[in-house]
């Protein structure tokens, strides 16, 4: 090689090394976020166009819900559906389409119409989905990935949906596993989605292929995830996350590895969705809903006196309450400064005062029957544990339960010697359990199911629900047969046992309230109580005097759907 020929190839490096460090160096314009639409109502599931021009949306208010779109920078929305329950519309690869959800009375249906309006098409209907708002279309467009439940709606997986109707099973969550929430990779050989264990508490992020295979976890917070979209390249995928506290936008390389804060976002933004050509983003701006603890009083076991009133607000929310024996105090779990702890107020919401700080996910308080302990659930790595409290002071104690099981909400024996728990050890089904305060291995109860246990005020039975079947059941203390006292509803937490009945709640999937009903034993009559004005959230529980209820109730606020300029 000559020199010449040398001295031109080093410039010619130099050159290149020189615009390469330029562009390293220039700074990237500043990011700027904007409101994109501002209709009044709660605005949801936000989806950018395969152009890139436009966003279609779901819209809850009063007179004006339905799914909407919306050009980017422009001022006015396309109202395309009026239905108050149609969710999550996502656009076909091509532009000319949207797929949506909405309720019915057998469950949820998917439908896809012109993206400008025109002749609804259903593709799939089915039982309803505890995670509606699982859609995604395949880049190719020739299915839609959505979370599929059985009957009971307890088990979902993520199932890929063909244009002729047809179904097939991507993912195969095992025991109390929950699937939900798709988004295909932009080459559509990829599908990530959230994985959720038992109720929800823990969820973390996984990619599987397309084609079907063994799901790989991305994330291991094992905390509340609300909405993921992938990068155009392929490479990270963004998603919500309460990791660190607080629910906000999180970034994570498609392969795995550390999670990283989405700059400029800040608090309360969920369901994100990137522009195919990755320069904006678009969220769900302003907390969903704050739960808040609200009041009944009761003339009798059948009539309520009076309408409710909110006796426990407050940031951070409050759910799954109980009452103290004497009534004067209420436990709860609220996430007032990050985590979900438990607290307690007098029974008029005053004097409120944190009793736990494990910086976890604690939950589902019980008051022993003597007041003098709080039995509650907490969750210190991935599985869940049985706690107790004194409630004058002291750290919490871990109840030596059934290790490397998910074991949560305790409820007491009437004399308070025992705590009843539900346990899934061996990955199996959740079983009831009980174990004794001052020790002991802990007793096998259930054989065929249960999740929550209260006994009876005479000390004969133990009625409890179930994970994956509706209804309450009933067994003799001392051992014997099942029955099923109550065959219709999944409550969980949402019942509670009075003297002569079950209290509990429940909605028809189609009605847009829910109602408090009273179940009597001597009739077998089902007698509504009080129909709840706004969604509910997970507790129901009777003083013990049976004069007055609890319930939890689900604050919708306005929310906005934002859109950043300059994402990167």
């Amino acid at each position: 090689m000559s020199v010449g020929t040398t001295l031109l190839a080093l410039l010619s490096g130099i050159g290149i090394w020189r615009l390469a460090r330029n562009r390293a160096e220039t700074p990237l314009p500043p990011i700027e976020v904007v409101p994109l639409v501002g209709l009044p109502g709660f605005e949801g599931s936000p989806a950018f166009s395969p152009d890139g021009n436009q966003v279609a949306f779901d819209l809850h208010g009063k007179e004006n819900s339905g799914i909407y779109t919306t050009v980017v920078g422009g001022e006015k929305s396309l109202r395309l559906t009026s239905n108050s329950g149609d969710c999550c519309p996502r656009w076909s690869p091509d532009g000319r389409q949207l797929a949506f959800s909405r309720p019915t009375d057998e469950g949820v249906a998917i439908y896809v119409m012109p993206a400008f309006g025109g002749t609804e098409h259903r593709l799939y209907s089915g039982p309803v989905s505890i995670f509606p708002r699982s859609l995604d279309w395949s880049p190719d467009g020739k299915v839609l990935a959505f979370s599929e439940s059985q009957t009971d709606k307890t088990h979902t997986w993520i199932a890929l949906l063909s244009l002729d109707s047809t179904t097939r099973r991507l993912t195969s969550p095992s025991g109390q596993e929950l699937d939900f929430g798709p988004a295909f990779s932009p080459d559509g050989s990829t599908v990530a989605f959230v994985r959720a264990i038992a109720t929800g508490v823990v969820e973390d992020l996984y990619v599987v292929p397309a084609t079907g295979g063994a799901p790989k976890r991305l994330s291991f917070d094992k905390c509340f995830i609300d909405g993921i979209t992938w990068t155009p390249d392929g490479r990270d995928i963004v998603f919500s996350s309460l990791r660190g506290g607080s629910e906000t936008l999180w970034r994570i390389s498609a392969s795995g590895g550390t999670p990283r804060p989405v700059p400029g976002v800040g608090v309360d933004a969920v369901l994100p969705s990137i522009s195919p050509k990755g320069n904006q983003l678009v969220y769900l701006q302003g907390s969903p809903g704050k739960l808040n603890i609200l009041r009944l009083n009761l003339r009798d076991e059948k009539h309520r006196q009076g309408p409710p009133a909110e006796v426990i607000s407050g940031k951070g929310g409050a759910g799954r309450p109980h009452f103290s024996p004497d009534g004067k105090r209420i436990a709860f779990e609220s996430a007032r400064f990050g985590y979900p702890e438990i607290w307690a107020c007098d029974s008029d919401g005053s004097n409120c005062g944190q009793l736990t700080s494990l910086h976890g996910t604690a939950g589902a308080a019980r008051w022993s029957p003597d007041g003098h302990y709080i039995a509650f659930e907490f969750r210190p790595q991935e599985h869940s544990e049985v706690y107790f409290l004194e409630v004058g002071g002291g750290r919490p104690r871990l109840l030596a339960t059934l290790p490397g099981a998910d074991n949560g909400g305790p409820n007491w024996s009437r004399d308070g010697k025992w705590i009843y728990f539900y346990s899934d050890r061996g990955g199996g089904p959740f079983q009831l359990w009980k174990i004794q305060l001052n020790g002991g291995p802990p007793v096998q109860v259930t054989k065929n199911g249960g999740v929550f246990a209260a006994a009876s005020a005479d000390g004969r039975f133990l009625y409890y629900s179930k994970f994956d079947v509706p209804g309450i059941w009933k067994m003799p203390l001392q051992g014997g047969e099942e029955t099923r006292v109550l065959d219709q509803g999944l409550f969980w937490f949402n019942w509670a046992l009075g003297q002569n009945g079950i209290y509990f709640i429940r909605r028809v999937n189609t009605q847009p309230h829910a109602t408090v009903q009273f179940f009597e034993f001597a009739t077998h009559r089902i007698i509504p109580i009080w129909t709840l004005e706004k969604p509910y959230g997970p507790g129901l529980v009777l003083s013990g005097d049976g004069r007055s209820i609890l319930y939890v109730q689900n604050e919708f606020k306005q929310s906005n759907i934002m859109l950043m300029k300059n994402f990167h």
